[in-house]
């Protein structure tokens, strides 16, 4: 295709020069890059795929967990509604649970993140290990799903119906 003609262009460069030194493997400088960076394209996918399934199972792991203390809390939330709490402080009430523990994690996560990034640093280009945008963003991203995660329980607690909840067991 397009290599051919360039491929006739070395060769007549290196035979005027030398009309006995062979030509073999000439290939573009773009396709000689490419294939050196494979291997580590195929490592940045791969980190990157494990990073999305690492998140989405974080982003579960947050719901299930206040989403089962939510439950737990069915009495105490009746109790609350049935003494005139609105569902105004409902939502606060499990809203601060969630983010109490989401800062909890995030704090542990951010401090193990610090010490393990140095394990990190011959995969990234770019970019430092320690680089407090990327820290900031990831931050900023699992907040959004932890409010999320504490949302759906809330929303869900907001509903209870005293009677019912003074009933279950």
């Amino acid at each position: 295709m397009e290599k051919e003609p360039l491929f006739r262009a070395v060769r007549i460069r290196v035979g005027a020069v030398d009309k006995e030194q062979a030509v073999t493997g000439a290939m573009p400088l773009e396709d000689l890059i490419d294939d050196n960076l494979a291997a580590r394209r195929m490592q940045t996918s791969l980190l990157g795929g494990l990073a999305g399934m690492a998140l989405l199972l974080v982003s579960i792991g947050i719901y299930a967990v206040l989403s089962f203390t939510v439950r737990q809390r069915t009495q105490e939330i009746g109790v609350r509604v049935a003494l005139g709490a609105g569902r105004r402080d409902v939502l606060k009430m499990i809203f601060l649970q969630g983010l109490r523990l989401f800062l909890a994690g995030a704090a542990l996560g951010v401090v193990a993140a610090l010490a393990l990034s140095r394990a990190l640093v011959h995969l990234l280009y770019g970019v430092s290990a320690y680089d407090p945008a990327s820290f900031a963003w990831v931050t900023l991203l699992l907040t959004a799903i932890a409010a999320l995660a504490c949302y759906i329980p809330a929303r869900r607690a907001m509903r209870v119906d005293p009677m019912v909840a003074l009933r279950y067991e």
